[in-house]
């Protein structure tokens, strides 16, 4: 009796396969075969990924067999098997590609773009033929089983109600776990666990001074030409994506990646170890223009859109600056752009669909408009700007979007470098050159024009994108160099000497200060946290933030980095200077003890940064008034 009743209860509480959990494990089983057969990380024959991937089909099974709850009609049961599949079929092709799981805070910052026209296009990047393929083979072996096997498809509901029960308790305590494993929607789970739970900012003190009475400054000024000293003009060019391993570098053909901007190096001063804070372009602006680190949960300008802070520009603006922001992309609704560059202190925000003529159409491909029309718009409306205002000097950015991943769409005559581009890198590297190409065009028409011949120019990048330095095409993935470092020059003839700085490291929360030191602008409040480029003795180490991937922080006090994975807690620590490639992992090493303990701790000004933001504690309550 006792034994009958044990047995009992096991079969109505141990969960059973029904159908959506079928076809859940035919989902995963043909993708853990490619993940194997492409080399992904975690998925070969050794005893603990083989461990992992049975991990998977657990998971698979409690949740499924906790959904057969919706499976209360063969109306719903359908729709929920097809979404359940499809999801799957979708994170698993996504995780092929990138090699990571589909990262929950991926999916938060970025769901409201990700229906433009241009961001689906991008989107569907991660799909490849394969894929396509893969999923109706997938439907088409279900609909072949459930006639074969009709019984399959009249048990939707294998479990009862206890079973279920326990299927969703043990997969949440699964989730809990501190366990990097399962399938995709648990590892999904897991992330966006993570993301809402940050232990990491709980003891982080309050009352840090980002609020500043005067701006820093150098003695850069004291060694101007009074005929150049007052208040020179400033352009700063935001190049899309500009990875600057392909700065002086040829491709295997021997063709020089950016022989314009190389050339323009020699006319300026060149920063070899110049980073992107973070990984997308409005990050990028967050550094910029409001020169503090960006955030690691959210986006500044989407979720965070009550902070009480101003960038440099709206110091310009009280200098008596027009200050301009014009974009090639030609939306300023995306990532909210419009109103966080007002923010900034912008008294222009324009794009360049405004000056968009008829015979641009042949020039407009990818994500917009090539370089070299997007220069001549600006300039036209430029000078309909200073006929009504000759007197007031200039600072506008100008955000380019020519080089934007994929770099799809290109005419096949414009192909420079490979004619028949079939990667990534490739694509990359053409629509590199084009812009590159166009580049020398900015200076033509800034020559033009007598009123702009005191002028300072600045030439870097919203952000990077790695190319497979390291087998990784995906920006939101992971930590080495090549995913943050970009190209920075500034000329300023007759005023800033040429030459590099090679020797330390810089980013972009330091081009506020660098403009500002420039523009001798002193007496203002500021929130600014970066050091001047002509700064060369105090230490202000980089700070670098990968959002995604359970979040890499970094900090490059050079020639080290420091990285630590928040999901993992796993740390890194580099010297690249010797080991530029990044394939020496120092951290456990004796004489990096030391080293490793005070980056570590330096890196808590980011979690600083974080909860400043949260709380609106940028300009403290005292200052708000």
């Amino acid at each position: 009796m006792n034994g009958k009743s044990a047995k009992d209860l096991l079969t109505v509480t141990i969960p059973r396969p029904g159908l959506l959990a079928w076809s859940l494990f035919a989902v995963q089983a043909v993708y853990l075969v490619l993940f194997m057969l492409s080399g992904l990380e975690g998925f070969s024959f050794s005893f603990i990924d083989l461990v992992g991937v049975l991990f998977s089909f657990i998971t698979i099974l409690l949740l499924a067999s906790s959904l057969e709850i919706l499976l209360f009609h063969r109306i719903s049961a359908c729709i929920v098997i097809i979404t359940a599949v499809i999801t799957a079929w979708g994170m698993n092709a996504y995780r092929l590609t990138s090699g990571s799981p589909l990262d929950y805070s991926l999916v938060r910052d970025n769901l409201g773009i990700s229906f433009s026209p241009e961001s689906f296009l991008m989107i569907s990047t991660a799909f490849s033929t394969r894929d396509l393929v893969i999923l109706p083979a997938i439907a088409a072996m279900l609909y072949l089983a459930v006639r074969i096997f009709p019984a399959a498809s009249k048990s939707l509901k294998r479990n009862t109600v206890s079973a279920r029960l326990t299927s969703l308790v043990a997969w949440i305590m699964l989730v809990v776990l501190p366990v990097n494993a399962g399938d995709g929607f648990t590892l999904f789970a897991k992330s966006a666990l993570d993301y809402h739970n940050s232990p990491e900012i709980a003891g982080v003190p309050a009352g840090y001074p980002y609020l500043k009475k005067k701006i820093e400054h150098t003695s850069f000024r004291e060694n101007i030409p009074r005929n150049l000293a007052s208040k020179p003009n400033i352009f700063l060019i935001l190049i899309e994506s500009f990875n600057a391993n392909f700065v002086e570098a040829v491709s295997p053909g021997g063709t020089a990646y950016t022989p314009q901007f190389n050339a323009l190096i020699k006319k300026g001063l060149y920063i070899d170890r110049f980073y992107a804070n973070s990984v997308q372009t409005c990050k990028g602006q967050e550094a910029v223009f409001f020169s503090i680190i960006p955030t690691y949960k959210g986006k500044l300008f989407v979720d965070y859109p009550e902070l009480n802070i101003s960038g440099f520009p709206a110091i310009l603006t009280a200098s008596g600056y027009e200050t301009i922001f014009f974009q090639a992309y030609h939306d300023l609704k995306f990532d909210n752009t419009y109103n966080s560059m007002i923010k900034a202190g912008f008294t222009t925000v324009k794009s360049y669909s405004e000056y968009r003529k008829p015979a641009d159409r042949p020039y407009i491909w990818g994500w917009g408009v090539e370089d070299k029309i997007f220069y001549e718009r600006f300039f036209t409306m430029l000078d309909q700007m200073h006929e009504s205002s000759p007197e007031k000097p200039v600072f506008a950015s100008l955000m380019t979007v020519g080089t934007h991943i994929p770099c799809d769409g290109m005419p096949p005559e414009k192909m420079s470098i490979y004619k028949n581009p079939r990667e990534i890198k490739e694509k990359y590297s053409n629509a590199l050159h084009l812009s590159d190409s166009q580049l020398p065009r900015f200076f033509e028409l800034m020559a033009e024009r007598p009123y702009l011949a005191n002028s300072i120019i600045i030439i870097t990048a919203d952000h990077s994108f790695p190319m497979k330095e390291h087998g990784i095409y995906n920006n939101e993935k992971c930590f080495y160099d090549e995913t943050f470092r970009v190209p920075f020059l500034v000329i300023w003839d007759g005023v800033v000497k040429p030459g590099r700085i090679s020797n330390r490291a810089y980013s972009q929360i330091d081009i506020g200060p660098t403009i500002m030191d420039m523009a001798g602008i002193v007496n203002y409040e500021n929130t600014m946290t970066g050091t001047s480029i002509f700064d060369r003795n105090s230490s202000n180490p980089v700070f670098l933030v990968q959002p995604y991937n359970g979040r890499y922080l970094q900090v490059v006090d050079y020639p080290h980095k420091y990285i630590m994975h928040i999901q993992t807690q796993k740390e890194y620590l580099f010297n690249l200077e010797a080991d530029p490639a990044e394939k020496n992992n120092l951290v456990h090493e004796s004489e990096s003890v030391d080293k490793t303990l005070f980056m570590k701790n330096i890196l808590g000004r980011v979690h600083l940064n974080q909860k400043l933001i949260d709380e609106n504690m940028i300009r403290p309550a005292a200052a708000q008034r």
